[in-house]
């Protein structure tokens, strides 16, 4: 048999117009479990909204099945994410924006969290700085929201964790790598900087924490203890 989940997206837009998409799940036998993978980007477009998913089985004549007591499921969509995804705490003054670091200022918010964990674009965008800086930022990325006219940076990603190239268009969601020590770092942890308008060349960095706070309460995360 097929299934068939369809999505039906009513996005929080002024028009109140909603769109709908089917993802084809694959064939299996009668009795069995048919199990399958949706990438961020099959939830374009990003804006928030509800994802209803439905399930539709269709026999080999490609007759449907019709199927009693099987729920629709609702999902919900954020217009924006939080750049770590698992456990993480903020770090202390030391690592908040304009923490005073002798011969500079520390441009971003750092969030303390273990080797590895998911680094993930807090919003929909393209790529547009993918790089190593061996005495600073050691693996890093800039990804710019068109949208809201900012540029994101993520610094300290952990060797061979990148899954993005500059020019990529990303997800709100989407992984973009995993937070690493690479760089000047004196442990794993993500420093993210919110920049607006264009990262080094015109923009001026803003502080992280506010976005960040609202990012989580919206997700119903919270940081974990120190």
């Amino acid at each position: 048999m097929t299934l068939v989940a369809r999505r039906d997206a009513r996005a929080a837009a002024a028009n109140g117009s909603s769109s709908s998409y089917r993802v084809d799940l694959g064939i299996g036998r009668s009795g069995s479990d048919l199990t399958a993978s949706v990438t961020p980007q099959a939830l374009l477009p990003t804006a928030p909204g509800t994802v209803a998913l439905t399930l539709a089985v269709r026999d080999r004549r490609g007759q449907r099945v019709p199927l009693r007591g099987v729920p629709t499921v609702a999902v919900r969509v954020l217009a924006n994410a939080f750049p770590v995804h698992g456990t993480w705490r903020f770090a202390g003054a030391d690592g908040a924006f304009g923490a005073d670091r002798g011969h500079y200022r520390h441009q971003g918010q750092d969030i303390v969290a273990s080797e590895g964990t998911p680094v993930v674009a807090p919003a929909a965008g393209v790529v547009v700085h993918v790089a190593y800086q061996h005495g600073g930022a050691g693996h890093y990325v800039v990804l710019r929201d068109e949208r809201a006219g900012r540029d994101y940076v993520f610094m300290h990603l952990a060797a061979g964790s990148l899954r993005v190239r500059e020019g990529d268009r990303v997800a709100t969601g989407q992984q973009l790598a995993a937070v690493g020590a690479t760089g000047r770092a004196s442990g794993p942890h993500l420093h993210f900087e919110v920049w607006r308008g264009r990262w080094q060349d015109g923009g001026e960095p803003i502080d992280p924490l506010p976005l960040l706070r609202r990012w989580a309460s919206a997700e119903g995360i919270s940081e974990s203890a120190s």
